[in-house]
């Protein structure tokens, strides 16, 4: 009687673990958009615009088109110098600057994107902002013993101030051994001292700012080399970044439906033939070197 019920109990659940329907989503794909992705800074390395086509949103990441054949140019508003990013294919249009003949960005002055391909002609503008030091990369033993911090090891902290007076915006980029840390969880931001600008103003940077120059899932090791710089973006760069930032962590039981994440590019021409995505910002740094001790 006692393998009665138990059977009676099991078999509504064998019948409904039975029951599967295989659903075949179908996205409609609409035309792909130029993208543009333009932060271009005043630090004496090449500078590189990228020009690609949107893909289908289950295509592989990293395979997007590259545009070719366009013009691409910055203009300084205050002189009306022009800089020329010349094609090297694949979508890459590259600047290089020369400070000996004045080839350079100044903070201060605004300057204007142009770029023409084939029937679409484009233009955005920023200004390149003041930026500040990294005073110093304190290394920090930590123990790892679970999220966020994983493994037992050397970790390191920023030392830097935020620019006295309200309105300062920044991205903190560190490159471990030349290579950028660059997933979506490593995009380290902040307006003014911290997260928001709510009066935090003209002191060191807090916290998560300062750690996030550390990937807490592996500690460095003696010899490694960390490079931190600390770049001025606009407020409406700001605002973007933490848009694309919430666009992937967007998932879960309340996650919100996908949007179409905005862009400061637009299409000049009446007869327009591509829609837009991607960014336009000049920036500002000073590289900060630091090499991991014993």
């Amino acid at each position: 009687m006692e393998l009665i019920k138990r059977l009676r109990f099991l078999l509504p659940l064998l019948v409904f673990a039975s029951c599967e329907d295989v659903i075949q989503v179908s996205v409609d794909q609409g035309p792909p958009k130029l993208v543009v992705d333009a932060f271009v800074s005043n630090l004496p390395q090449d500078q590189v615009i990228r020009l690609t086509r949107s893909i289908n949103y289950f295509d592989s990441s990293g395979s997007e088109p590259g545009v070719e054949g366009a013009t691409v140019l910055l203009v300084d508003t205050s002189n009306f110098r022009i800089f020329n990013f010349v094609d090297q294919g694949q979508g890459r249009y590259v600047f290089s600057p020369n400070p000996a003949k004045g080839d350079t960005f100044t903070i201060g002055r605004g300057y204007t994107l142009l770029i023409a391909t084939g029937s679409d002609t484009l233009i955005s503008f920023s200004t390149l902002r003041r930026t500040t030091r990294v005073d110093s990369i304190v290394q920090v033993p930590v123990e790892g013993n679970g999220p966020p911090t994983i493994t037992t090891g050397c970790y390191l902290d920023l030392r830097a101030n935020d620019l006295p007076g309200p309105g300062d915006f920044w991205w903190v980029k560190t490159f471990r051994n030349d290579t950028f840390q660059n997933r979506i969880d490593q995009l380290n931001l902040a307006a003014d001292m911290g997260n928001t600008n709510n009066g935090l103003d003209g002191g060191m940077f807090i916290y998560p700012v300062r750690t996030n120059i550390s990937d807490r899932t592996r500690s460095f090791q003696a010899g490694e080399q960390v490079r931190v710089e600390i770049h001025s973006i606009s407020r409406e760069a700001y605002y973007w970044f933490l848009l694309v930032q919430n666009e992937n962590f967007n998932g879960g039981l309340f996650a919100t439906p996908p949007s179409n994440i905005p862009t400061n590019i637009v299409n000049i021409n009446p007869n327009k033939k591509s829609k837009l995505a991607g960014f336009f910002c000049m920036t500002a740094a000073h590289p900060f070197t630091h090499v991991v001790r014993e």
